[in-house]
Parts: structure tokens; sequence; C-alpha cells
């Protein structure tokens, strides 16, 4: 009888540890689970592109970089320290200052699916970062964006978190006293595919271009009247299809997006002027943040591709048109003033105001052409002047070319200079 009882003990004991086990393997399974699927990404050194940023702040970008990366689901940041052991021990470069194949080469040994690089420079108490997500299973670049913030810890911070939803598509809720509505796209009667974005009682339209091959600078169609900087022509491959403004940006949507109106030339429908590059950024960053949707500048060479028509160019001089009368604002036609957008003739696309009306700031610094072929190229890291596109109300003809250049202190505003904004999907 004790010996049977004994048995009894001894098989309940253990099928309780049985069942617990069983119990506590579900328990853990998801964790386990969690811990294989997440991506790993290691952030590299952020590299300082000018003298003014301090080591301190070089640091901090990339601290708020990892943090945005581990606050990103599905994504972990790869151990700091373990991952500059590897850089010293295999005499990687620091600082972000190496080519895509080591890179590769350097997340292949850290044994992570992604590896994340960083700039910085700092200008007149502005911070501009730029961040590159690159794939180490192809050894390509898969995303790169870009912010501008003022220089203090907390404005870097959230900087760094903007980027990180940025690169890894991660969404934020937005509470804003500015209701929006995104509109589903829609094809016009020309073909061209149109978002339209709301914004309280403001509209604008955004159209596609789709990515395609072309000659930027002094082509033939230019003629003579190219400058010297328009050369060598070279060939620019825009690798990703993008969104531009159908018009340049209005004073009504500055106004609904800034709470002011800065123009010399008062019209809610024309074209904002007297604003500086950084405040076209700030914009840019603004709109972002109420819609949810990603807007920036647009590169020159965006610019450019826009402008001549992307894959519907028909070789024009100016944007539509081979003659600047018919699609251009100018300084023989304008009445000295801005006008309201699109009256004029638009372009193949259906843009309208790329050639005249106002010059438009783009992304980039100023920099020489090379001729040869380039893929989404973004101007210099740094430079003294930013450039602008277009031609304006004050400007003869000639200037509102495609393929004319013209440089500009991006901490000036003046009233013949506007911006037209770039969506990416």
């Amino acid at each position: 009888m004790n010996k049977t009882i004994c048995l009894r003990l001894i098989r309940r004991f253990f099928l309780n540890i049985k069942i617990r086990c069983i119990f506590f393997s579900f328990l853990l399974f998801p964790i386990v689970l969690a811990s294989q699927t997440l991506k790993k990404v290691a952030v590299m050194e952020t590299k300082k592109v000018t003298t003014t940023v301090t080591d301190f702040q070089a640091n901090m970008v990339r601290g708020g970089m990892e943090t945005a990366v581990s606050n990103t689901d599905g994504y972990i940041a790869y151990d700091r320290s373990a991952f500059d052991a590897i850089m010293q021990e295999h005499k990687f470069q620091r600082s972000g200052a190496v080519n895509e194949s080591e890179i590769k080469n350097l997340g292949e040994m850290a044994g992570v699916q992604y590896v994340l690089v960083t700039e910085a420079s700092v200008e007149d108490g502005y911070m501009f970062i730029l961040a590159k997500i690159l794939d180490v299973e192809t050894g390509r670049y898969d995303n790169s964006y870009d912010v501008l913030c003022e220089v203090n810890p907390m404005e870097i911070k959230k900087a760094c978190g903007e980027l990180g939803r940025k690169l890894f598509g991660k969404q934020i809720v937005i509470n804003d006293n500015k209701s929006k509505e995104i509109v589903s796209d829609k094809k016009t009667t020309t073909n061209s595919e149109i978002i339209e974005i709301k914004i309280g009682n403001v509209s604008f339209e955004m159209v596609k271009v789709e990515a395609g091959t072309f000659v930027m600078g002094c082509s033939s169609e230019q003629g003579e009247d190219c400058d010297s900087d328009e050369s060598p022509y070279q060939k620019v491959i825009i690798s990703k299809d993008f969104y531009i403004g159908k018009y340049e940006v209005t004073q009504e949507l500055w106004e609904t997006i800034m709470g002011k109106n800065p123009s010399k030339f008062i019209d809610s429908d024309n074209p904002v002027e007297m604003v500086t590059w950084k405040e076209c950024v700030t914009f840019c960053s603004e709109l972002s943040r109420i819609t949810g949707k990603y807007f920036r500048l647009p590169t020159e060479a965006e610019w450019e591709y826009a402008a001549r028509g992307g894959q519907k160019a028909t070789s024009s001089k100016y944007a539509g048109s081979s003659f600047y009368d018919n699609v251009a604002w100018c300084s023989d036609n304008s009445k000295s003033k801005t006008h309201s957008v699109g009256q004029k003739s638009p372009n193949e696309l259906y843009i309208y105001d790329m050639s005249g009306n106002v010059w438009e700031w783009c992304y980039d610094w100023y920099g020489g052409y090379s001729g040869e072929i380039q893929t989404d190229p973004i101007g210099p890291n740094f430079g003294q002047y930013r450039i602008i596109r277009g031609g304006s109300w004050y400007e003869n003809g000639t200037s509102c070319r495609v393929s004319n250049r013209k440089t500009f202190n991006p901490a000036i505003g003046y009233y013949d200079i506007g911006l037209r904004i770039v969506l990416v999907l």
C-alpha cells in the first residue's frame, strides 16, 4: 500500500513539472520569437562635415539615432561598444568616412542587417543632419533623409526621432488644431497622377514624376544662352518616383502652416516670397509633422528633371515651351510683380510656373558639374550658397531656361524667391 502511494506521488510530481515546463515555454516563446525577428541596426559614429560640430554634438546625434532605432517596432540598435571594437580591430576609418563596400563588410562582421550612417554640420545656430541606411545584404543605401534643427540637445533629440520615423517608415499620431485630410490619388485628363492634400480649408496638389534618365545642364536646345556653370552637361539617373508641387507654394498655404505671411506682393493665390532657405526647410518639416507625410525641398536634379517634363520631355528650352512668354512671368511681361500661380501654360507633366514668377529654392549647396553619369545627386556636402532655379518676374526671359542656375545666401529672403515642395512616398 505504501509503495503504491509513493509511486502515485512520484508520478504526480513529474507530471506537475512537465505541465509547468509547457506553461513557461508558451510564456517564453513569444519573447524568444520576438528577439529572433528583431532587425539589428549598427549606428556608425557621426561624421562631422564642418569643424563647427563638437564631439558632444556628434555623440548626441549618434545616441539620438540609436534611441530612434530601438524605439521603432521590429528594430534594435546594435551594441555601440561592440561595434566600435570591431571597427578598431579591423582598422576601419571612423566617423562614417568609408565607402559602401567597406560598410557592408563591417555590417557582415557585426552580424547586423543594416548600418546607419549619419553626417552633421552646424552653421548660424542650426544643425543639418543627414542619415542614410545601408542594407548589408545588398550593400546599397535603401533610404536617405535629412533634417534641419536648432543646436540644442532637445531639438537634436527630436530631429533624430523624426529621421528614425522617416528611415524606418514608422508613423506617429498627430494631435494638431490644423485638421488634415489626405484625398485619394486621382488621374487627370492629361494622365498625370495627382495627389490632392487638404489642411483645413486649404488644399494643394502634388504631381507624380516617374523615375527616369535625362541630360542635365547645357543641352542642345539651350543654344548659346548657357552660362559656364551649366557645362559640362551630365547624364543623370533619377532612380525613384517622387511627387512635386503642381504650383509654387502659395501665400495661403504658407500662412496656414507657418502662421504668418512674409511676402511683399500680398495675395493668397500668389507664390510666397521673402522666405529664406532655412525657413523653407522649417516649412517642409512642419508640413510633414501635420500631415504625417514626408515633404522636403527638391534636389537640383529633381527640379530640372521635373521642369523638363520627366519622361514626357520634348526638349523645350523653357518649362513647357520653346518661348518663355507662353509659360513664364518675367521682366518682359510681369509688370514688376508676382502673379497668381497657374495662369501661364504648364509643362508636359502639367506643372505650372517652373519657368518664371519666383525663383525656387533647391536642397543643394552650389557646386560644379562633373560631366560624369550621376545617380540621384544631392550636391556638395557643404558650401556657402544654395541653389535657386526657374527665373522670376524680376529677371529677363533667358533666366527662366530649365538649365539655368543661380545661387543665393540661404539665410536671406528676397521678393522674387519662393519654393516648390517634393513629396516622397
